[in-house]
């Protein structure tokens, strides 16, 4: 372009050849080029909301970014860094991950569960796992109670070093895995293959063994290094409601847990009530019409299903099968002559009080008769800790430890349900997951003389939906897994939610948006105007800047 003719003014002529004068506002007006800037490209990684609302911090969305590539082997190896058995979980967890899914609020979360299922059962079908002990140490611990608390602890020292022994009372390990979740949830065979994955990995199981009885409590301290107990609640609560004896009534767990065992003697009449809002009462109640009820009707304190504690999926589930919901009621006696005829109930709700009763009943209205031939009552568990010193127990009937699950001064802690029975922890299978592999850590620190430190997360580091561009992410519907109809689920144990193939995992994970690092789309690669973004190795899935360029 000429400039002949053109008259610069005075204020922008350079006095000294070569020299460039700082950008100023009046040198932009004339010639807008812009400010001189130099900015060199990092990457920055932030915590995908998925990993940081999975309480054992597995690496979802690096999983799923290995599903998307076809790498399960890799992918299943990564979760095993932090679950023991994902093909118990892929059935079990109630899945916080997918609620704090970014994706949730574009359209639908990820179905991380089906995926992670995918992925357990995959390693299942391996003739070795792909986690081996670590070099061992010279160190002994024992660990009561073989359920998730307990089985994770284990899993966990076990890949540390320690020469790990499970003592369990039962003639099957599994604890609440086995004995607690019906087999049309969680199949006997897939816990059968997650506690021989224990033990390949050196852990000795010692069924048939109860502290207490076969083991003392100073055979816990002398002959060990360390312990951790994961005992649980295993004996079921009462309402203490007049004529509770009476024949035909059947406390939860204990129905549950004899089905599972295989040595369940009860026989079911066509119509049982079930007293309880929770997870356990819910399995109760879907039990009993695989057990031949024909009239199920679950009775809560709670007014609306809203305020039940349960998993909201697992509540539609059982609506579907044909069970019944009472709401406001709570059971103030049995009646019948001997053996359960019917129920008397009075309107209650659940106060939440934690002083008092947590339960308002009203006496002063009249009692409703509610026939039934039995009853089920599931309104939670507590400990037997008759062998455990009175220092270590709360009033509230758990274990009393420190921040980090131990003992006093001791070289004995604690994890699982025992110890968060009361504490506003949902008693849920992956929390006692995630308390026995924190013990399992904090007990190590404690037997090599480190500091134990608490693990927290800076919440502005967590990726969120704000910070991303939703222009490149079209919207896709969530892969459903499939289940078997209501109507046939009421007369087979067969699993009632389906597996994902591989296409519905591959294409499930495509779905992911891959919070908080980078992904390797290619959108910056094809988009950028200089040739200065560069992909040296596909397989990588890193770019290189050429900053000089």
């Amino acid at each position: 372009m000429s400039t002949k003719g053109t008259h610069i003014p005075d204020w922008l002529q350079v006095p000294f050849a070569g020299i460039t004068p700082a950008p100023s506002q009046q040198g932009q007006d004339l010639f807008p080029t812009g400010n001189w800037r130099s900015m060199r490209p990092v990457y920055r990684d932030k915590m995908p909301p998925c990993n940081n609302a999975c309480g054992t911090n597995e690496k979802i969305q690096g999983y799923l970014d290995l599903v998307k590539r076809g790498k399960y082997l890799d992918a299943y190896a990564l979760i095993k860094e932090d679950m023991p058995f994902p093909s118990v979980t892929g059935r079990v967890c109630y899945h916080p991950c997918e609620q704090a899914c970014n994706r949730g609020q574009y359209d639908e979360a990820i179905s991380i569960r089906a995926v992670e299922r995918f992925l357990g059962d995959l390693g299942q079908a391996l003739s070795h796992d792909v986690v081996k002990a670590g070099p061992p140490n010279g160190r002994t611990v024992a660990i009561v109670g073989s359920g998730p608390a307990g089985h994770s602890a284990a899993y966990q020292l076990a890949r540390l070093g320690y020469k790990v022994t499970i003592l369990e009372k039962s003639p099957k390990a599994g604890g609440l895995n086995r004995g607690g979740i019906p087999d049309w949830v969680l199949p006997q065979q897939v816990l059968d293959r997650e506690v021989e994955r224990l033990v390949e990995l050196g852990v000795t199981i010692k069924t048939n063994t109860e502290v207490g009885k076969d083991v003392t409590w100073d055979d816990l301290n002398k002959k060990y290094d360390a312990c951790v107990l994961a005992v649980g609640l295993t004996e079921p609560n009462s309402v203490r409601a007049e004529g509770e004896h009476k024949e035909g009534v059947v406390y939860g767990l204990p129905f549950l847990r004899d089905i599972g065992m295989g040595t369940s003697t009860v026989r079911l009449g066509p119509r049982v009530g079930v007293i309880g809002g929770g997870n356990t009462a819910i399995d109760c109640a879907r039990e009993a019409l695989r057990q031949g009820a024909q009239e199920v009707t679950m009775i809560t304190v709670e007014t609306t299903p809203e305020e039940m504690p349960c998993v909201p999926e697992d509540l539609h589930d059982m609506l579907e099968e044909g069970v019944e919901l009472l709401h406001g009621r709570a059971m103030t006696a049995v009646l019948g002559n001997g053996k359960v005829e019917a129920l008397q109930l009075h309107p209650a709700r659940f106060s939440g009080a934690v002083n008092a009763s947590p339960i308002d009943i009203d006496r002063k209205s009249a009692a409703e008769r509610f026939a039934v031939d039995n009853v089920i009552i599931a309104v939670g568990q507590h400990a037997s800790l008759g062998w455990l010193p009175d220092e270590f127990k709360t009033e509230r009937g758990t274990i009393k430890i420190d921040r980090f699950g131990r003992l006093g001064d001791t070289n004995i802690f604690a994890a699982g349900d025992i110890v968060q029975l009361g504490s506003g922890q949902p008693l849920m299978v992956v929390n006692a997951v995630v308390d026995g592999k924190r013990v399992a850590f904090n007990l190590d620190k404690v037997l090599r003389g480190q500091p134990v430190q608490p693990h927290t997360i800076a919440l502005d580091v967590i990726s969120d939906l704000n910070r991303m561009n939703m222009t490149y992410f079209p919207h896709f519907p969530r892969v459903q897994q499939a289940m078997l109809p209501p109507t046939s689920r009421r007369s087979t144990q067969e699993e009632v939610i389906l597996a994902f193939s591989e296409e519905q995992a591959v294409e499930e994970a495509n779905r992911c948006f891959s919070c908080g690092t980078c992904n390797a789309c290619d959108n910056c690669y094809l988009v950028c105007p200089e040739p200065c973004i560069v992909r040296p190795d596909r397989s990588n899935g890193l770019y290189k800047i050429l900053v000089d360029y």
